[in-house]
């Protein structure tokens, strides 16, 4: 039996929906060809929520993202639901299991209105902005004021990144000593920071700090999970999707670990041979983690990409025009805002200021706009 392709269904919903919105605007809601495209999407839907209880669909930027992955840009589908999401103000659409039909085609013709009234949220289809991460809520219910932090929480808190590292470099040890990886540890890991954080602390209050420069890989993927994960969950990402983009973050420089300790920290400006070593760490993880069982496709396509850059360029070079996933997106910026401000042998600690103007150069071109904007909306808490 052929393995049920949830992305690929949701995708051809879309379309169906794009082709319903524009064949109302031609010609009207109750046309026959309008009613034949929401039927269609309307059975595709049901489908997607018998295999999940709600299917949300992200904007982020121009991109539209599900189940972790941007869905095809160039898809002239994708495009046109993206400008009419955009259109409307509209970040985030939610479905429901149990959506009826009529809700359906309510949404359909409010997409199609001309005008610029807002699309309202329904009893099973939710609409909002990512930032706002109301998740559940009523139509027109306010947002909660963010509230002030304890010290005690924000001890907690740094205790935990604590623990992390501990653990995280326990289990990066056994990896480098050829052992077998346990998952749970990892799960474990994410479970912990997940439970206890708080959306309203600045992430940069929970980093760990560099002690020794062999403790840099371990301090360094505790560092980027930190800061990935704060900004998954500040977009909105939650539940078994921000376990997989905490797990994605944690391992995502695994391959570091089959690079010679004598190059990683090397005082000086690395050769050209040595840097090409370096660069091979991104396909030694991705293989590495393909051997095993129990790790999310995620983590795989992080350990790849995490070195690609918004526009393509960067390492590995891939052919086809390939794009990297946007948590793989997500955690560059982690990686690139956590190097640059660690100390190491041939690099010395860069402020934060100079690090916030980097990326805003680099965005755009190195980096995904959006997500820079994003990412500095939260070291400001």
């Amino acid at each position: 039996m052929a393995e049920f392709d949830f992305t690929g269904e949701l995708s051809q919903v879309i379309a169906q929906l794009t082709a319903a919105v524009t064949n109302t605007s031609l010609y009207s809601p109750e046309h026959p060809q309008v009613a034949q495209y929401i039927d269609r999407a309307n059975s595709g839907l049901a489908n997607l929520l018998q295999v999940k209880p709600e299917v949300t669909i992200l904007l982020i930027g121009d991109d539209l993202v599900a189940e972790n992955r941007a869905l095809p840009a160039s898809a002239a589908y994708v495009a046109t639901f993206s400008k009419l999401l955009q259109k409307k103000a509209i970040e985030r659409m939610t479905f429901v299991a149990g959506l009826p039909r009529a809700e359906l085609q309510g949404l359909i013709r409010d997409l199609a209105s001309p005008d610029a009234a807002p699309v309202r949220s329904s009893g099973f289809i939710k609409l909002g902005k990512v930032e706002l991460r109301v998740t559940g809520a009523a139509p027109q219910q306010e947002v909660p004021a963010i509230q002030s932090v304890s010290p005690e929480d924000l001890q907690a808190l740094q205790a935990l990144t604590a623990n992390e590292l501990g653990e995280l470099k326990e289990i990066y040890l056994r990896i480098k000593q050829h052992k077998k990886l346990d998952v749970r540890g990892i799960d474990d890991v994410v479970k912990g920071f997940i439970k206890n954080f708080r959306q309203e602390i600045n992430p940069v209050s929970l980093l760990a700090s560099l002690k020794s420069a062999h403790e840099y890989t371990f301090t360094h993927v505790v560092n980027v999970g930190v800061l990935a994960m704060s900004q998954a969950e500040g977009l909105g990402f939650q539940g078994e999707q921000l376990h997989q983009i905490g797990v994605a973050s944690m391992l995502h420089d695994v391959g570091k670990l089959f690079i010679p300790e004598e190059i990683l920290t090397k005082p000086g400006k690395l050769t050209q041979e040595e840097r090409e070593i370096v660069e091979t760490h991104t396909v030694k993880g991705a293989r590495y983690l393909m051997g095993l069982d129990g790790i999310p496709k995620l983590a795989v396509l992080a350990a790849l990409e995490h070195h690609l850059k918004y526009d393509g360029s960067g390492y590995p070079s891939i052919k086809g025009g390939w794009r990297p996933n946007i948590v793989s997106q997500m955690i560059c910026i982690a990686d690139v805002f956590d190097a640059m401000r660690s100390k190491r042998a041939y690099q010395e600690l860069i402020p934060q200021e100079k690090i916030i103007e980097f990326l805003k150069k680099g965005s755009g071109a190195s980096f995904n706009p959006q997500l820079v904007e994003h990412f500095l909306k939260l070291l400001k808490r």
